[in-house]
């Protein structure tokens, strides 16, 4: 357990209209990041911690997501095409006007609030309750 905690490094970043494209990121802590108008393809984060993080215009498209957590995260008028989220969880995030479309969420939990953002007519859940938990992210935040 203590490697995983060495392994992982605290990210802020603050961006506008970025392009990113087959970024692999893995065991790392993202805080404050905000990140706007910008469109991430093709990418892959696992064991990755977002947090007080936000996602403004925002397109993700053909992104995978494993075990992952989103906390206080802000996803307003983003944009998730055929994305893949395997084990994340997500804790008080917040959404407006945001959409999902051909993307798989597997063993994902959300809080009661949050439970309406997978529309299972144009998205596939896998399964709606988290077997994998992923509460080990954030004990390291509070840390």
């Amino acid at each position: 357990m203590n490697a995983q905690l060495n392994d992982l490094t605290a990210k802020n970043s603050s961006e506008s209209y970025q392009s990113v494209q087959d970024e692999h990121l893995s065991g790392v802590i993202i805080t404050n990041q905000v990140l706007a108008g910008s469109r991430i393809v093709l990418s892959s984060y696992k064991k990755v911690v977002f947090s007080e993080s936000a996602f403004y215009a925002c397109e993700f498209q053909c992104v995978t997501f494993e075990n992952c957590v989103f906390e206080d995260c802000n996803f307003n008028f983003s944009h998730f095409k055929k994305c893949n989220f395997v084990n994340c969880s997500f804790v008080n995030c917040k959404k407006l006007a945001t959409t999902s479309q051909n993307c798989i969420y597997d063993h994902c939990e959300f809080e009661p609030e949050t439970s309406s953002w997978v529309d299972e007519s144009c998205n596939t859940v896998k399964s709606a309750h988290n077997d994998h938990t992923t509460d080990i992210y954030i004990q390291m935040l509070a840390a």
